[in-house]
């Protein structure tokens, strides 16, 4: 089943909500209000973000996040080996994105004393091993009267934000598995290659970004929780989307939603500010050396640069840098569907390519194992020198554009 709106002509009948245990209860209901009830019946969510996320990811589940400490729910954010961006610290609560899921279950060890009462009890870890002491009151145990079980799992509630399939979400996912299979799934996106694996699916393709849709999710639970603070993450979502409303995803409904959070309280200027203003010297010196030796192929749809060692060493710049510069040819190339920059460090060759079109990069390049968003993935290329990983990147866009 694909859902593809959230406005009020989409319909939807007969939606499947899958439950723990394999119970589903069909509903009468758009996603949106399956997305609110989910939310309303659940105490303990976990939000979980993919790997590497764009700000948009970051943005929209912060803005979650707080929506939900608000609503007096038990929440936490994680997102698999997660490092800040620089630019983001001013996002409110970015620093309660944990970097691994800890403590989803409980081990229960049961004992019964229906027969003989409990004096005292200890424990202590030997080696690899955690030994139990129960001293009864009288008489003794048997093995019989203990037994193990699983308890329940930490979280009722799991919600994926920008993330087309669960394999985005890295070790989150394949490390609990049988976690991510019994417990429900919201699943948050704006992407038509969304596999819609949740019990609810949360896909708005006409939506400029995953901040745009829960902001739809928050008006939805209530206006009483939209504050300075959700305003301002989810505005900073929307803006990063859009590369401060520049991009030709624009629409109406994106610059109305805009609207609203700035009235609602969102911090716009410093939004602003850190996403494109706030460039230290360095990353400005990289960017002309960039700028420089821009290439197009293909009437301008695949632009990129190279960038040697010495390079960066000049500039006194870091690699880290280098996503502002895909922003910027974004932006300021209309033409550009593929952008990428080459670029050799002591450890070899590395890519970093953007889309501006729904082109999902990781896809596109499976041989090349790359890491990073959809539309933003760097990987190691398996190439002598810069001239070699410019005519494997030619070649690979030039299948793309046949398509």
């Amino acid at each position: 089943m694909e859902l593809t709106g959230l406005s009020q002509s989409s319909k939807l009948t007969n939606s499947l909500i899958r439950l723990p245990g394999g119970r589903s209860d069909t509903m009468e209901l758009t996603p949106l209000h399956q997305a609110v009830e989910l939310l309303n019946r659940s105490k303990n969510v976990l939000i979980c973000l993919p790997v590497q996320p764009s700000s948009d990811a970051i943005a929209s589940g912060l803005g979650l996040f707080l929506t939900l400490e608000k609503l007096a729910k038990r929440a936490r954010i994680v997102c698999s080996q997660f490092e800040l961006p620089a630019n983001h610290g001013f996002l409110p609560k970015s620093e309660a994105i944990e970097k691994e899921l800890k403590n989803i279950r409980q081990f229960i060890i049961s004992l019964d004393v229906s027969k003989v009462a409990v004096d005292e009890l200890s424990y202590a870890i030997e080696g690899s091993k955690l030994n139990v002491f129960v001293t009864p009151k009288n008489g003794f145990y048997d093995a019989k009267d203990v037994s193990t079980s699983a308890g329940s799992y930490a979280y009722d509630l799991l919600v994926t934000v920008d993330a087309a399939d669960l394999e985005l979400l890295g070790e989150l996912a394949t490390n609990n598995a049988e976690f991510f299979y019994r417990v429900p799934i919201l699943n948050i996106d704006h992407r038509a290659k969304n596999t819609n694996y949740g019990a609810v699916n949360l896909v708005d393709l006409t939506a400029t970004s995953t901040s745009e849709i829960v902001f739809e999710l928050v008006k939805a639970l209530g206006f009483n929780v939209l504050d300075e603070q959700v305003a301002t993450t989810l505005l900073t979502g929307i803006i990063s989307k859009t590369k401060s409303f520049q991009t030709p995803n624009v629409t109406p409904r994106s610059l109305a939603v805009a609207s609203h959070l700035i009235a609602s309280g969102a911090r716009r200027e410093e939004i602003i500010d850190n996403l494109f203003q706030s460039k230290s010297l360095g990353t400005l010196k990289l960017w002309g050396r960039a700028l420089a030796r821009l290439q197009e192929k293909f009437n301008g749809r695949l632009v990129y640069s190279l960038l040697s060692e010495q390079d960066f060493a000049k500039a006194d710049a870091r690699e880290e840098d280098l996503p502002r510069v895909i922003d910027e040819l974004i932006v300021n190339v209309p033409t550009a569907e593929l952008v990428a920059v080459i670029y050799g460090r002591a450890g070899g060759i590395t890519v970093l390519a953007g889309a501006t079109t729904p082109i999902d990069l990781v896809r596109l390049f499976p041989g090349a194992k790359p890491h990073g968003a959809p539309n933003l993935v760097v990987w190691s290329a398996p190439y002598a020198d810069l001239t070699a990983a410019e005519a494997g990147l030619v070649t690979i866009a030039e299948k793309l554009f046949r398509q």
